[in-house]
């Protein structure tokens, strides 16, 4: 008997805690049901929740973990400038943009302890963008 491997994008719950993952399922399609979800693990269970669309439940988790990492750069952004997160959040895009916006070798000559050190953000904005495009990070 033949397998197929489904490689359809479908929306995954991912549950963590500090940074771990701690579950993966499937999102309920019902809105009663995923608010269910969502308030038993993170009032119930202290976890955070992130909602992604991927092939697969390990797709997920990278997707969350990338969402996580995302979150925890804007709110260290926050913290070191004293903005809001509307702020914040403008400050990471701009930053993406320009990112985004350099050759594979702009990206690489930026990529610096210097950058890492005072413009951290920027930084973690480079470094996805180099991920995006299999660029080595190192």
């Amino acid at each position: 008997m033949p397998v197929t491997l489904d490689k359809t994008p479908r929306a995954f719950t991912v549950l963590m805690q500090g940074g771990t993952v701690r579950g993966v399922t499937l999102t309920p399609e019902a809105d009663e049901d995923r608010e269910l979800l969502n308030f038993d693990a993170y009032w119930g269970d202290c976890l955070d929740v992130f909602e992604v669309t991927a092939v697969d439940g390990y797709a997920a988790s990278i997707r969350a973990i990338a969402a996580h990492d995302r979150a925890t750069a804007i709110e260290d952004y926050m913290d070191r400038v004293g903005v809001t997160y509307g702020a914040a959040r403008t400050v990471y895009r701009d930053c993406r943009t320009w990112a985004r916006a350099l050759t594979p070798e702009g990206r690489a000559y930026w990529l610096t302890d210097v950058l890492k050190s005072y413009a951290p953000l920027k930084h973690f904005a480079l470094i996805e963008a180099m991920r995006e495009n299999g660029e080595p990070t190192t």
